[in-house]
């Protein structure tokens, strides 16, 4: 994940409060969706398909541009997975799924040190309870962006490890010292100026910013869903998200969450997944769009390399795999859970595959 400038943005904008809410009640918990109590607050999740005679998919969200990192990136492709679209009362032929949320992302509860080591202990925890998900039930990973961190810590239990049918990577950090380096220049100003940056949330002059970053997300959104894939988007689930990213009291959680990247990256480095792992690394081309709107030169040049890494470390990490797949996918849109599916779908029957 790669920020650029926000906090600079930040810094340079004094604008009055424009519609951002703090303290305020959350939108209603959808149907399907569920809060669980792990490790002292609630999680959430959503939960599509009733396919329980094939493994679970265990879908984890990481962040794009603007750091929201939340289940609404997968509301579509849970959809699809299931072959449920809006309007229909068919039963699920393919695939149960279930999204979990994040400390403070969507609808789990915010925590005073949220980060993806956490998280990671608070996926344990949920997929090892009886009261969420049968104890034998066989699971399937897949996961997008920095969700990759958590994933590779969690796969350190014997118990989810001897369950686990296979692994697939969307666009996972690269664990390289110089990719490192690049995502977390900015991550760590957060931390050094963290006071300064939740007092400006707090005070409202973020307001019209996140305003405006949620609006053109939407728009975003809008004009990347293919015509053949508009029937399984739920907009009143994305909807109902939007609005609690738009509260001052989720971008101070979310941005506390980013001042402990480095913590999080570093960790994840000394726990490599286990070549036993059947896995599928999707790499979309998503960094070239960067370099097409990037004037600094050294940003431009850091971007670059961090591509290259990315492509090299993708595939080591596949040839690793004692059943691994890298699969280079011609898009620079990281959003692979809204424009393709079926791509997703199809690495998932890999992994199946590999693992019978």
């Amino acid at each position: 994940m790669k920020q650029l400038g926000v906090w600079g943005l930040l810094l340079l904008m004094s604008v009055s409060s424009a519609g951002a809410l703090a303290g305020v009640e959350k939108p209603a918990i959808p149907l399907q969706s569920h809060l669980t109590s792990v490790n002292g607050h609630q999680l959430h999740y959503h939960q599509k398909g009733q396919a329980e005679q094939k493994p679970l998919l265990i879908l984890l969200s990481g962040p794009t541009d603007n750091w929201h990192s939340d289940s609404a990136w997968w509301i579509l492709a849970q959809n699809y997975f299931s072959k449920t679209s809006l309007g229909q009362n068919s039963l699920a032929k393919n695939y149960q799924s279930i999204a979990i949320d994040r400390a403070g992302q969507a609808w789990s509860e915010h925590i005073e040190a949220p980060s993806y080591r956490q998280f990671a202990d608070d996926l344990e925890v949920l997929l090892l309870s009886k009261d969420v998900i049968d104890s034998q039930r066989e699971l399937v990973f897949v996961a997008f962006a920095s969700s990759n961190l958590s994933l590779k810590l969690l796969l350190d239990s014997p118990q989810l490890k001897s369950r686990t049918r296979g692994v697939v990577l969307i666009d996972p950090d690269v664990l390289t010292p110089h990719s490192i380096k690049h995502y977390t220049s900015e991550t760590e100003v957060y931390k050094k100026g963290w006071q300064g940056l939740k007092d400006y949330i707090e005070s409202g002059k973020y307001d019209l910013r996140i305003k405006e970053k949620l609006k053109a997300e939407r728009e975003h959104l809008m004009t990347l869903i293919p015509k053949k894939l508009e029937a399984f988007m739920d907009w009143d689930y994305y909807d109902a998200v939007e609005a609690i990213r738009n509260t001052r009291d989720y971008q101070i959680h979310k941005f506390l969450e980013a001042s402990v990247y480095k913590e999080d990256l570093e960790a994840a480095v000394k726990h490599p997944l286990d070549s036993e792992l059947p896995l599928v690394v999707l790499d979309t081309d998503f960094e070239s769009a960067y370099l097409t709107t990037i004037e600094d030169e050294a940003v431009r040049a850091s971007i670059a390399k961090w591509r290259e890494e990315g492509i090299e470390w993708y595939f080591e990490l596949a040839k690793a795999s004692d059943c691994g797949a890298y699969w280079p996918v011609d898009t620079e849109e990281h959003l692979l859970m809204m424009t393709q599916p079926e791509l997703i779908e199809q690495a998932i029957e890999k992994v199946l595959a590999c693992s019978k």
